[in-house]
């Protein structure tokens, strides 16, 4: 018997089940393509997760492997084949210019896993003498051709062929510089190996069979040494998609709110639906149906409704997906393949059916507990308890752990479900108090603004939703482009008037002075030069700082003993650069005497302290070439990293490093009279060494990475503001139904349809103005918080953004009003009052 009735009811109302199971499907479509997308990235690493490494195992360092260590891994990883990597930056200089690159040397038998692909189609083998193989922007950038030589160092190299496919670098979202392959004969020939150079040694592994993650942990703890980073295909994998996942978790977050945009319009519409049936149920109750079934019935349609609006999201995804696929490969350089997975499928049909039923929960009890005396009254509404609102709390719930299942983050997918809820909460607390108040419009002015604000003031519920959906949908179509300035302008900061246009590395001492008159002679004017010493932290508070990574450390303290231990670059200088501010104590003063002082004075970086666990007045003891230095904490620091000025976690005080071995870097203004290129190819010429980062590249290639992952960002935040007009066209349709008697009567009274639809459009027009409004203004204290706390920069205001989308959403709720209400408003007096009859 109940699922006759389920079928009865949902078989009457053809228009409610059409309007549900739209707004449902389209609220799901976000999660669908996000989850597909996930499932497509991590099929693709899964797949080819051992030709982006190259082998099953893998260790780097900055030293050489020692062989007694290699040799004491033997009875965890059994028999292998092993060949080793070397990775170092250079420059490269080609047809009078010069760019840095990253040369790479490598073994014989490397890759043991997958190909690295030439242009010609063949696989490259290890390069002899002096002949290199590179990326395909070499001879972009350096105006050479196969064929041609380029110098790198104090050798000439002849370029024999093109990298088209190589392995990782498929999955990568750019680079400072990019690949050159040479031979180890070449990398002697053009003694690129110097005191202070940054040297990566990679030693890979082929194993009888694959390594699981407890066999590398204990691989690492073998290797008693956690400034070597151990890797396997599954880290190497995740260590490239970490990006991208961080990309695909806010299009989740994004998606959650155009979920949470459609569950409002669902609860409205099924809220709508169960008052229609209020004495249906009423009557059902009185004839004996317990209300148990009563409520099995209800909860049985909107549980088919909620399958039925899943399938359509789900079956929508064959259809769109491709088009996503393609985009984001085209956009990033990716080579996904559609992967239409479980958690596709599965995740976003579990999130529609149990979102519909938790809501559902609230919505049905109120009309469960109503008396039968409502059958003989006039009273036209159903009572509620302040308690039946507490039936909201398990979807409360449900979407708070949703949110941070989504984002990977119990914080941000806690603050998103705070402002979603307490934006909705503190919304209809005050927005009902203030309809209230508003009533007295409806008695002033002309006759269609007083009818207007009669609508508006009658209708609360209709009123509040259709406002909520609005302001959502504006504030996040807004902090999406805001936020992209508030970046851009952090990563254009360098660009701007006085700002760093080359940046060098690996300058040796002797070469200061005369690097310096060469730079003046080209007019360019050396920001910030400073001296680099390597070290090694030994104590922290006379303990012992712990250099093994045992078994049982979760991956949270084994980042930090690496942190810990790795090798730290120390520096100093006098007072503060501009890129810093003094956040804590003081800099250190004077110049440190070995004889009367017991500790130099250093300062921290203030996030670098706090992964220390140290504060001002702590000690800390360091190890520079055999030499132990110990040192007091006298301030902390803030550091904008990306101004591309020489800047270090840890500056000492002047006198303690001034003689110890070093290399120099330093950030160089543009000259007015030579381009950069020009200057690039004259410091090359008599510095081979010195590496060079052509700060305007870098950043003209960060702004497009940024730019493609705002248009993406952008395409979810569309859909969610089609969900938004979506919930508008539904509820604005729907209230049109509800007034249909109204607006006829008034058509009886003398108001012709012109009239009636600049009632309608005033009311559209006083709610979305005054929502958008409202939306962007809350984009812009969102956008600050998001500056201020998570990028930990200024933030951008930018008032054409927020115009352009208040404007937007007024203009097309308009719109949908119009299209929604012309059907209802064309409709006979006589004809309606017949349907009612």
């Amino acid at each position: 018997m109940i699922f006759k009735m389920i079928y009865r009811e949902l078989k009457s109302s053809p228009k409610f089940i059409f309007i549900f199971t739209l707004n449902l499907a389209i609220g799901l479509l976000g999660l669908v393509s996000i989850e597909t997308f996930k499932s497509s990235f991590s099929g693709e690493l899964e797949s080819r997760s051992k030709s982006i490494l190259g082998a099953d195992l893998a260790i780097h360092g900055r030293t050489l492997l020692a062989q007694k260590k290699v040799d004491a891994l033997s009875p965890l990883i059994g028999q292998y084949q092993r060949t080793q990597n070397i990775g170092l930056f250079s420059m490269a200089f080609g047809n009078k210019v010069s760019r840095l690159c990253y040369i790479r040397i490598i073994g014989e038998q490397y890759p043991f896993y997958g190909k690295i692909k030439l242009r010609n189609g063949e696989s490259l083998k290890t390069p002899s003498g002096l002949n290199a193989y590179v990326y395909p922007e070499i001879l972009k950038q350096l105006q050479v051709n196969v064929g041609d030589t380029v110098k790198i160092g104090k050798a000439q190299f002849k370029i024999l062929g093109v990298i088209e496919d190589d392995g990782q670098q498929d999955f990568q979202m750019g680079g400072i510089a990019p690949r050159i392959y040479i031979s180890k004969d070449g990398l002697a020939l053009a003694e690129l190996i110097q005191k202070g150079s940054t040297i990566t040694y990679s030693n890979y592994f082929k194993l009888n069979s694959s390594l699981e993650e407890k066999v590398r942990k204990k691989v690492e703890y073998s290797l008693s040494d956690s400034s070597l980073k151990v890797q396997t295909p599954k880290s190497a994998s995740g260590q490239i998609s970490r990006i991208l996942n961080y990309l695909n978790d806010f299009l989740g977050l994004v998606s959650l709110a155009g979920l949470f945009l459609a569950t409002m319009g669902l609860m409205y519409l099924y809220r709508s639906f169960l008052f229609k049936r209020r004495k249906e149920i009423a009557i059902f109750q009185f004839l004996g149906l317990s209300k148990e079934k009563i409520f099995l019935i209800l909860i049985g349609q909107l549980f088919f409704l909620s399958i039925l609006g899943s399938l359509v999201a789900i079956s929508f995804g064959p259809i769109v997906l491709p088009h996503l696929i393609d985009f984001f490969n085209e956009y990033l350089g990716y080579r996904l393949k559609l992967s239409y997975g479980l958690s596709a499928t599965v995740v976003p049909f579990a999130i529609g059916v149990l979102s519909c039923l938790f809501i559902g929960l609230p919505l049905i009890t109120p009309y469960l507990k109503q008396d039968f005396k409502f059958l003989f009254s006039h009273e036209d509404q159903v009572n509620r308890k302040t308690s039946s609102f507490l039936l909201y709390i398990p979807w409360i719930v449900f979407f708070f752990f949703i949110s941070i299942y989504i984002s990977h983050s119990i914080i941000i997918g806690s603050l998103l479900s705070l402002f979603l809820f307490l934006s909705l909460a503190v919304l209809f607390f005050f927005g009902n108090i203030l309809l209230g108040k508003l009533q007295y419009l409806s008695k002033v002015g002309s006759l269609e603004k007083k009818l207007s604000w009669g609508f508006i003031t009658r209708f609360k519920v209709s009123t509040l939703f259709i406002f909520s959906s609005l302001m959502i949908s504006t504030t996040m179509i807004t902090v999406i482009p805001l936020l992209r300035d508030v970046l851009l302008n952090e990563v254009e900061r360098p660009l701007m008037k006085g700002g760093p246009s080359l940046f060098l590395f690996d300058i040796q001492p002797e070469q200061v002075a005369s690097l310096s008159l060469l730079l003046e002679k080209n007019e360019n004017e050396i920001l910030t030069m400073a001296p680099l010493i390597r070290s090694r932290l030994l104590k922290i508070n006379s303990k012992e700082v712990s250099t093994q990574v045992s078994e049982s450390m979760t991956r949270e303290q084994e980042r930090e003993v690496r942190m810990r231990n790795r090798g730290v670059n120390l520096s100093y200088r006098e007072g503060l650069d501009s890129s810093e501010k003094l956040l804590e104590g003081r800099l250190p003063r004077g110049v440190y005497n070995y004889e009367e002082d017991t500790y130099a004075e250093v300062t921290l970086e203030h996030r670098y302290a706090d992964r220390l666990h140290v504060k001002i007045g702590d000690t800390l003891e360091f190890d520079v070439l055999g030499i132990k230095l110990l040192t007091k904490i006298v301030g902390l620091r803030s550091v904008q990293w990306s101004s591309f000025r020489p800047n270090f976690f840890i500056q000492f005080q002047k006198g303690v490093l001034n003689d110890a071995p070093k290399t120099f870097i330093a950030a160089i203004g543009a000259s007015p009279s030579r381009d950069s290129d020009f200057v690039q190819g004259e410091l090359f010429k008599h510095f081979p060494n010195v590496s060079i980062v052509d700060v305007t590249r870098v950043v003209n290639k960060i702004k497009g990475i940024m730019n493609s992952m705002v248009i993406i960002l952008r395409i979810m935040t569309l859909l969610v503001f089609c969900v938004g007009l979506l919930v508008l066209y539904s509820l604005v349709s729907h209230q049109m139904i509800l007034r249909t008697k109204d607006i006829n009567l008034l058509k009886v009274l003398g108001l012709g349809n012109s009239s009636l639809q600049k009632i309608v459009l005033r009311e559209s027009f006083y709610i979305s103005f005054s929502s958008s409004f409202l939306g962007a203004t809350l984009s812009l204290v969102l956008g600050m918080v998001i500056s201020k706390f998570i990028f930990a920069t200024e933030f951008v205001l930018n008032f054409s953004t927020v115009l352009v989308s208040v404007l937007m959403v007024t203009t097309l709720s308009l719109m949908v009003t119009y299209i929604a209400t012309r059907k209802i408003l064309l409709k006979k007096p006589s004809d309606v009052f017949s349907e009612i009859n």
